[in-house]
């Protein structure tokens, strides 16, 4: 993988050589209910298997997928220590395994007495990394920070295809969320969304503008469905470093997309646009 300078101080690892093909899904899920939501989760990965072409990289599942996002006061009922041997990490890695794919999926994490809106990265070989969500809304319907603590990190995980940023929902309307994961490396940056029918329009702006600044591949995966009283249309999507979409879910359809990205086209964008190149990281 070749090494670039972006500045007298700030290396940049260019995209491993290659095609990922990644597959994005939304369903709606139950409430709690974690054993449904894994055959549901089951489900979607059959059906994004049979969509592509060649091998599946990456299916990503939205934020709080295996657990609901809307529970309150009852995510410490669902939370588990990350990583461990819970119910939900017990059985993605089954899953992982059994399909022979990578899975990244929102869930609760529990931290001593403390809990995270986390997302985790699972392989065939099991655990790889989590993420915890930094920018926690509190406004309008939402009141995160009433149920959960705010990470401190953006860590950029290795993969046999590439590498993978993640942030949650809220996190991309931070700009230095998102340059950081490419300053650290990222190929793709997935965002696990909770976004209802409300703030969804905001995404569709704001998604493209990250792609361009970035100069990374980007996937948003949103929840569709009820829950209490946040309606979930979905849309999600892919999309290129020049913030075309590649690929989406229509409003309110369940499923899954499969999309196949062309690593090896990164270095070009980045010699087009040199946003990377022309940054500067703060230690």
């Amino acid at each position: 993988m070749p090494l670039l300078k972006l500045s007298n101080s700030i290396y940049y690892y260019g995209a491993q050589m290659g095609l990922m093909h990644l597959a994005l899904a939304q369903a709606p899920v139950v409430l709690g209910d974690i054993e449904k939501n894994i055959e549901i989760m089951e489900t979607l990965i059959i059906d994004a298997q049979s969509k592509c072409k060649d091998k599946l990289d990456l299916i990503a599942f939205p934020e709080l997928f295996i657990t609901g996002y809307n529970l309150r006061d009852n995510y410490n009922k669902v939370a588990e220590k990350i990583p461990g041997s819970g119910k939900a990490q017990n059985n993605i890695e089954k899953l992982a395994k059994k399909y022979n794919v990578h899975i990244a999926t929102g869930i609760v994490e529990k931290a001593g007495k403390a809990l995270f809106n986390s997302a985790i990265l699972i392989g065939p070989d099991g655990y790889i990394g989590h993420y915890r969500k930094q920018f926690l809304p509190n406004f309008g319907p939402f009141e995160e920070k009433m149920f959960f603590g705010e990470g401190n990190q953006t860590p950029v995980f290795d993969t046999p295809f590439g590498k993978v940023g993640i942030q949650i929902c809220y996190d991309i309307f931070f700009p230095e969320t998102s340059m950081g994961l490419a300053l650290d490396g990222a190929d793709l940056i997935l965002n696990l969304s909770a976004s209802p029918t409300t703030s969804r329009p905001l995404f569709h702006r704001v998604l493209p503008a990250r792609a361009i600044e970035t100069t990374c591949f980007y996937a948003y995966s949103n929840n569709i469905g009820t829950q209490g009283s946040l309606t979930f249309a979905g849309e999600s999507v892919i999309v290129d470093p020049r913030g075309k979409t590649i690929a989406e879910i229509p409003s309110f359809e369940e499923g899954v997309i499969v999309c196949e990205l062309d690593f090896d086209k990164l270095d070009s964008y980045r010699e087009a646009r040199p946003v990377l190149r022309d940054s500067k990281k703060k230690d």
